[in-house]
């Protein structure tokens, strides 16, 4: 397959880290950037920056909290499935109950990740389990 090697894909997701805490963004954003599979093209603190940075970049993921002060991620994952195509969306929570995780697929998310369990790892096995769009 081009682009891919047996293991982590070579290439770089270009990614928009939706939380309201600057504090977990800020490790997101350096984790992700240490690993190399990973550009962060922006962050956003709540749902209608999202939607704003929505309009004006294509990224290949969009990883976002569940709980945002003006609007769930939950719900933002459903704007983001129906309306942004090519975008994949990855859920990630504080919560770790199953429901999140069949309310995020049911959004159109390709994962939804419990904040303890994330990872590059786990990131990379979620994108190259979901379905190229």
């Amino acid at each position: 397959m081009q682009g891919q090697q047996t293991g982590h894909p070579r290439r770089t997701y270009r990614t928009v880290l939706v939380d309201d805490d600057p504090l977990f963004r800020d490790w997101l954003r350096s984790v992700l950037e240490d690993s190399r599979h990973f550009e962060v093209m922006a962050e956003a603190g709540n749902g209608a920056e999202c939607l704003g940075l929505l309009d004006t970049l294509t990224p290949d993921v969009v990883l976002l909290d569940v709980d945002m002060p003006d609007r769930d991620g939950l719900e933002l994952t459903g704007y983001i499935s129906a309306n942004c195509p090519g975008v994949r969306t990855i859920v990630v929570s504080s919560h770790e109950d199953r429901i999140y995780s069949m309310l995020a697929a049911a959004e159109g998310a390709v994962a939804f990740i419990p904040k303890s369990g994330l990872s590059v790892s786990a990131l990379l096995q979620s994108l190259q389990a979901a379905p190229v769009p």
